[in-house]
């Protein structure tokens, strides 16, 4: 009985060496991984779910290993203009939302990494929803009233 507990033993301890060996990173992989280093959004502006007008400023920070040349906004599908300032630590980058209709839209960022050794780039993408004001705006707080 007490041999057979040695086989299991042996049995347990060499597959968790040959396995942990099979789930290793290789070198290449590792330096792969090292390469691409994407740049970081924060500082949304106005916040997530915020009201803001048509045509109404936004801006965010972006960190400072991304490519200010390719640091990109927009909103509905609609491109935006940025404006990009090197702070020293991170990029502050603003622009104005498109002419939208009122509802809601995600204004979506992104930017590639300046540090990137791959050839596609290391792209960095973040957003934030939010409610572009308008007429639709106004009219549910008159209909309660209407409605007693």
């Amino acid at each position: 009985m007490k041999s057979s507990n040695r086989w299991r033993s042996a049995l347990l301890l060499s597959s968790m060496v040959f396995s942990s060996a099979a789930l290793a990173l290789s070198p290449d992989e590792e330096e792969r991984l090292k390469e691409c280093k994407r740049p970081k959004f924060r500082d949304f502006a106005p916040e997530q779910k915020s009201e803001i007008d048509a045509g109404g400023d936004v801006a965010f920070h972006v960190s400072h290993n991304a490519d200010p040349l390719t640091v990109t906004a927009e909103a509905r599908g609609e491109k935006m203009k940025v404006n990009v300032v090197d702070k020293k630590t991170y990029y502050l980058v603003s622009a104005k939302l498109p002419q939208l209709t009122p509802g809601f839209a995600r204004v979506h960022v992104t930017a590639k990494s300046a540090e990137s050794k791959l050839e596609s780039g290391c792209l960095g993408q973040d957003g934030w929803l939010l409610k572009i004001k308008g007429e639709e705006a106004a009219k549910p707080a008159e209909q309660p009233a209407a409605a007693q």
